[in-house]
């Protein structure tokens, strides 16, 4: 098994962090539309949760390549 990143896998990894942060803010941007809409709510907080656990392997990654 190949423990290294290459070009093309830091690329596409550096371009799903921006697209999960993109997701985040608008997940952001939702609660505070949907602010008091119980099913908005409970939405936007998995999509946050979702989020979370997509960008904690992707974001240490990426970040440790920077």
């Amino acid at each position: 098994m190949n423990d290294t990143i290459g070009v093309k896998e830091a690329g596409a990894l550096k371009e799903m962090k921006k697209r999960i942060d993109r997701i985040e803010g608008a997940a952001g941007e939702l609660k505070e539309l949907g602010d008091g809409v119980p099913v908005v709510e409970k939405n936007v907080r998995a999509i946050l949760g979702l989020t979370h656990a997509l960008k904690f392997g992707i974001s240490d990654l990426v970040d440790m390549m920077d």
